[in-house]
């Protein structure tokens, strides 16, 4: 096919992939995504008619259109492209992936990503290269609130070429901060903190904002030590920060290392091993920079496991999941009143795994919401089944803000409750991680809801944070589960606080009508102490770790 192109007198042989309705319909769908096609064996381009107009090119088609557009790509981007597109017309380079500054019609420079790939024939040789340039928005070069640099920055970051330590570097516990000091104060601490980040670099490092409280830094020709001391220095700068408000804020902060080009060579590699040293640091030794390892390979390579597994167990009737039960204690008979329900599990491949990791796992990729409607489930069932044996029990479950915070959360614990017949005022659901609620206003009506049908309300692990105590204004409740942490350590000398703390606490719920469950009481001491101040139900080692269900069913039959 012949085609006159409009700027000159010469006459291309055109593949037909150049006229087609398919080029036309990508072409005029978007203002600022641009469509190109190049073939290969006569180095002719066609370019939507948007592209011309937007760019001042010549026509809809260019001849060698790799070098007549060079000349409206930035010179201080221009090496970066041209090794880029050269590798891929001398075949070393499959893809076309690059972001550099192209020059307009009106004659300024706008950020573009071009993307493209070639078409091999079936003896392997290159006929069509094509793909798309999109006019990359201000906003996404640049992060509105802290004014770093996005992640776009690395799109054309060479780290095979270039030599370093990256860090990526994470607050600990922000959503804690954000449920006591409010967003607004979320946002001024990310500013500030991202300030000092860039305030201590030196200057040909980069610093970036990588995805909500955390940031990365790429620290170039640099060595372990200067790295470890801008950390250092950093958590000595923001451990404090002192909001427009005159509040003062303290924050932790951990990171992960990775050193590039020998721990990573590619933006993807340098990212994920980023992440699972910071997952690492956050777990295992918060408040620390910690680098890439085996061990945290290792480490990630088990939560692969783990996922597959608990996937696996859902999908086959919830195969490898148990309840223990750890017993309530009446202070005044010394008899067991009740349990809480607590989850186990065992996978075909991963037989050691404790709540605190699996959960996690669950979390991350969502088979939470299913697990707990199981827990919810065989709690109840359990219940039913242990008073028609020993008489009634309270037996509790833990619920979080997420999963209650659902929909249909309400609708299925009443369902459940209907289906073996329980009496909901023996049945305590308890809200963990109360300190992360972002609209208590909500979360009242589910629970006004659940307790208008009869279940017994509590707030677990209350006192480890104002929003525990703030959530009282809000939620009608119940039970307080006062904290372990101020518990365990009650008999020692020294710690005369926890004592005034936790009788407080119960003296408020005394005067406000709400029961009380003590967790944490592991000897016959601390058993004594917290015996005397009036709490309704004790919970800990002293009494009984969690336990199966037939070693729970001893201790009833011992009542």
């Amino acid at each position: 096919m012949c085609r006159q192109p409009k700027g000159g007198g010469m006459e291309y042989i055109m593949s037909d992939v150049f006229n087609n309705e398919l080029f036309e319909a990508f072409a005029s769908a978007s203002d600022n995504v641009y469509i190109y096609v190049c073939d290969m064996k006569t180095d002719v381009s066609r370019w939507s008619k948007a592209a011309v107009e937007y760019f001042g090119l010549e026509s809809e088609y260019i001849k060698n259109a790799a070098s007549v557009w060079a000349h409206h790509v930035h010179p201080d981007d221009l090496d970066a492209y041209n090794d880029d597109i050269t590798g891929v017309f001398s075949g070393k380079k499959k893809y076309h992936d690059c972001q550099y500054r192209a020059r307009n019609a009106s004659g300024g420079y706008v950020w573009v990503e071009c993307k493209g790939s070639v078409i091999r024939d079936a003896e392997g040789t290159p006929i069509i290269f094509a793909g798309l340039m999109t006019r990359i928005d201000g906003q996404s070069k640049y992060d509105s609130l802290t004014g770093l640099m996005t992640m776009q920055e690395l799109r054309c970051f060479d780290f095979a070429a270039q030599s370093g330590i990256a860090m990526l570097i994470g607050m600990d516990g922000f959503r804690k901060i954000i449920s006591s000091y409010g967003y607004n104060a979320g946002d001024e601490i990310l500013v500030k903190f991202a300030g000092r980040l860039s305030s201590l670099a030196k200057h040909d490092w980069k610093t970036l904002r990588f995805n909500g409280d955390e940031f990365l830094v790429l620290a170039m020709d640099t060595d372990i030590q200067e790295v470890e001391e801008y950390y250092k220095e950093l958590c000595r700068r923001t451990s404090v920060i002192m909001l427009s408000d005159g509040r003062k804020t303290e924050i932790s902060i951990s990171a992960g290392g990775v050193f590039f080009p020998e721990d990573a060579s590619d933006r993807e590699t340098l990212i994920s091993k980023l992440e699972h040293s910071l997952e690492y640091a956050k777990n295992r030794r918060r408040g620390n920079l910690i680098f890439f390892s085996e061990e945290i390979a290792q480490k990630h390579e088990r939560g692969l496991v783990l996922r597959d597994d608990l996937k696996h167990s859902i999908k086959n009737g919830f195969e490898g999941f148990e309840l223990y039960f750890q017993p309530f204690v009446n202070p005044d008979t010394g008899e067991v009143a009740g349990c809480e329900s607590l989850l186990r599990w065992k996978g075909e491949r991963i037989k050691d795994s404790y709540p605190m990791e699996f959960v996690k796992v669950l979390e991350e990729y969502g088979g939470i919401r299913e697990v707990g409607f199981w827990v919810m489930d065989e709690a109840i069932r359990q219940q039913v089944e242990w008073r028609d044996r020993y008489g009634e029990l309270q037996v509790s479950f833990n619920v979080s803000y997420q999963q209650m915070t659902e929909g249909t959360f309400a609708e299925r614990a009443i369902a459940s409750a209907e289906k073996y017949g329980v009496n909901p005022e023996n049945i305590i659901i308890e809200l963990t991680e109360s300190c992360q609620v972002e609209n208590p206003k909500e979360l009242a009506a589910t629970f006004s809801r659940l307790r208008n049908y009869g279940f017994k309300m509590a707030l677990d692990d209350f006192g480890t944070a104002y929003a525990s105590m703030e959530m009282l204004k809000w939620l009608p409740v119940d039970y307080i589960k006062v904290e372990h942490s101020f518990i365990r350590e009650l008999a020692q000398p020294g710690h005369e606080i926890d004592y005034v703390i936790v009788d407080s606490l119960l003296e408020m719920c005394k005067r406000l009508g709400y029961r009380s469950i003590i967790e944490g009481v592991e000897n016959g001491k601390v058993a004594e102490i917290v015996g005397d101040m009036h709490a309704t139900l004790l919970q800990g080692y002293h009494y009984s770790r969690p336990v199966c269900r037939s070693e729970f069913e001893k201790l009833l039959e011992k009542k």
